[in-house]
């Protein structure tokens, strides 16, 4: 998300040298708008800035996760615990578990070429190439997995 953020919004990085085959492009798209944008429009950035936000704000600030809890539990939550218990170390470990992933985002940004395309790469390229078919296709397979990896530990 980081080097997404960076990438789209900010503009940051340099210019990608070439589209891979397996990429869209969006050259058979209709426009979107009647002419060249200078800017990215608000309505758009506000959902990336809030998400992020609002993300800390719940994990680092124990209030609002206790009034999203309580609003969780108010709007019927189906019987599960929603009142998360802080401690200064959790929050702590989830604040210092962030700072980590702002260097790699930094280095693919400012450096694509190591992170560019490898050549065992090309068979996950072909996987998810951006086409809203292959969302369609791994969404219900990750939801499975993620099913079946937490199986066990809702059967015990």
């Amino acid at each position: 998300m980081l080097r997404v953020a960076a990438r789209v919004f900010l503009g940051a990085g340099p210019e990608p040298r070439d589209v891979s085959a397996y990429e869209t492009t969006g050259i058979r798209e209709e426009p979107g708008t009647r002419h060249r944008l200078s800017r990215v429009p608000d309505t758009t950035t506000v959902v990336p800035a809030l998400l992020p936000a609002g993300s800390l704000a719940v994990g680092g600030v124990p209030g609002v996760a206790r009034l999203v809890g309580h609003a969780v539990s108010e709007a019927g939550s189906g019987g599960a615990a929603t009142s998360p218990h802080w401690t200064p170390a959790g929050v702590l470990l989830g604040l210092l578990s962030t700072v980590p992933a702002l260097g790699p985002a930094a280095l693919a940004v400012s450096r694509p070429e190591p992170f560019g395309e490898q050549p065992w790469t090309e068979p996950l390229r072909r996987l998810q190439s951006g086409h809203i078919g292959d969302y369609v296709a791994w969404t219900p397979a990750g939801a499975t997995l993620l099913g079946a990896l937490a199986l066990p530990g809702i059967l015990s």
